[in-house]
């Protein structure tokens, strides 16, 4: 389990500012053409509709046999989405894309990017994680939870305690989802997680699943 906050926004603070910010502008270039030319090639659609708003979930048509349990699915996504306990969230998105691609930096993991304007969330693979949640927002669900044991809300590992029951961690899309706001301008809100890869074979698994869809023009 990470901690994302020291993170998210102080890239900054990490000596890689240049090599994200072009990173990021790249990324931003290559949404648009994937929305407006590549689009039916590539990607599929998929819908959650929450009260009269619909969301778009916008997938690989290819799929990858090996590491389900890296690869994001429209199931999965819609199964977040819809144990979401604070729906009024779900109005800042529009579209999410699930992007196979693994990006990172130094040990700097990208963990998804959200274009305030267009409303659209953008997740990228990463380590498999939970973040703990530093604010009160989601205090009220650990009576959900069991403290004697950590015992997760779901097999989805949607929301659990840690061991001493204090510290509660969530999915990362309802962290991502919990700190977006839509805003009318053309500012890209980023999100990212340090991990110590070593000789990982997660990293390894990363790597080939990103080098997969690339080779496919991904």
């Amino acid at each position: 389990m990470f901690d994302i906050k020291e993170y998210y926004h102080n890239f900054n603070q990490l000596g890689l500012q240049h090599d994200i910010i072009e990173i990021d502008e790249d990324i931003h270039k290559d949404i648009d053409t994937l929305l407006n030319s590549r689009f039916e090639r590539l990607y599929a659609r998929d819908r959650y509709k929450h009260g009269t708003n619909i969301i778009d979930i916008i997938h690989p048509i290819l799929k990858y046999q090996g590491s389900k349990s890296i690869i994001t699915t429209p199931d999965k996504i819609r199964y977040l989405l819809s144990f979401y306990p604070f729906k009024d969230d779900l109005s800042n998105i529009d579209k999410i894309v699930l992007r196979p691609r693994y990006v990172e930096i130094g040990n700097i993991e990208m963990v998804a990017l959200y274009l305030r304007k267009k409303k659209i969330l953008v997740l990228y693979l990463v380590h498999p994680i939970l973040f703990k949640v530093g604010n009160q927002k989601f205090d009220n669900y650990k009576e959900l939870l069991a403290p004697e044991n950590g015992t997760e809300i779901s097999p989805e590992a949607t929301m659990t305690l840690d061991d001493n029951g204090a510290d509660l961690f969530i999915h990362p899309l309802w962290y991502l989802i919990s700190n977006i706001s839509h805003k009318d301008d053309d500012l890209i809100d980023k999100f990212f997680i340090k991990n110590d890869k070593g000789s990982d074979a997660v990293y390894s698994s990363l790597n080939d699943i990103s080098f997969f869809f690339s080779r496919h023009g991904y």
